[in-house]
């Protein structure tokens, strides 16, 4: 992925994800973080073929330019300091996955054994970023935890990048109940192109395969709640046949196939992630 390549194949948003090692403890992840954020507002997101989205009216900027949003995996930078939610939001941050995989002051990950779910600090800090509209990101969180999520929220919340766990059994896709409940409150679920999340074996791991994916989502949460996550700037290998990012061209033609209609196809590739930062970024 890189802009050249997302431009050509016609992106109209890319999110742009600070990521750091979460074992190096609060106070180093804090420095990088930071660090990330402004190598990103320097290097990419002032790029004049890019427009920054920080508000709902960006989402008006020139068909010519990619827009593009600055999150963060994983808010282990915040440790206990509350304030630098307000500072990321300051700097740009308009959307925080609240773990990663491990533990962290919010609360649990996907892998942390017998998750305990979001801590106190963690519910203070859900309603702290939704007060800011940062969206509330529960990709990489313990189940235990989404549904603390679920309760607190008072807004919409997303799972950036998973999948459907009936079709994968893997501890990053999403339970159908899970689904249902953020179609209910309102969400997104951007689907994942991480091969492990589509199918267990390689020889399954197609774009097909993610197709299938997206139709079972549709069933039991509905086509509003779908958008395309597909982690690139995370994962370390794409499903078979994908070379880069302007396989993703592909899409269209694997949903017409599969029984989407043009109108469902542009709600999952586009309209409704653009609706949910219209509705969500005001």
């Amino acid at each position: 992925m890189d802009l050249q390549r997302l431009l050509a194949t016609n992106y109209i948003l890319q999110c742009f994800a600070v990521f750091f090692d979460p074992g190096l403890g609060p106070e180093a992840a804090l420095r990088h973080t930071l660090r990330l954020i402004n190598l990103a507002r320097e290097k990419i997101l002032t790029l004049p073929q890019v427009h920054w989205v920080k508000q709902a009216a960006d989402l008006d900027a020139g068909k010519d330019k990619l827009l593009a949003m600055l999150s963060v995996e994983g808010a282990d930078f915040i440790a206990s300091d509350m304030f630098l939610i307000e500072l990321v939001h300051n700097m740009g941050v308009r959307l925080i996955t609240l773990t990663w995989n491990g533990r962290n002051s919010l609360g649990d990950g996907v892998k942390v054994e017998g998750g305990g779910g979001l801590t106190r600090f963690g519910r203070k800090a859900v309603k702290a970023m939704q007060d800011l509209n940062i969206i509330v990101d529960v990709s990489h969180l313990g189940e235990r935890g989404f549904w603390d999520v679920a309760a607190a929220a008072e807004k919409p919340f997303v799972a950036s990048h998973s999948n459907a766990w009936a079709l994968c059994r893997h501890p990053r896709n999403l339970k159908d109940r899970q689904i249902r409940e953020i179609s209910r409150q309102g969400g997104l679920i951007g689907v994942n192109l991480c091969p492990a999340f589509i199918a267990p074996s390689r020889e399954n791991q197609t774009l097909d395969a993610l197709v299938r994916h997206i139709s079972h989502i549709a069933a039991v949460g509905g086509i509003d709640c779908l958008c395309l996550g597909s982690d690139l700037d995370g994962i370390t290998a794409l499903p078979l046949g994908m070379e880069d990012v302007r396989e993703m061209s592909q899409l269209p033609g694997l949903l017409e196939a599969a029984g989407f209609s043009p109108t469902e196809i542009e709600a999952i590739c586009s309209a409704n992630l653009i609706r949910f930062l219209r509705e969500n970024l005001e």
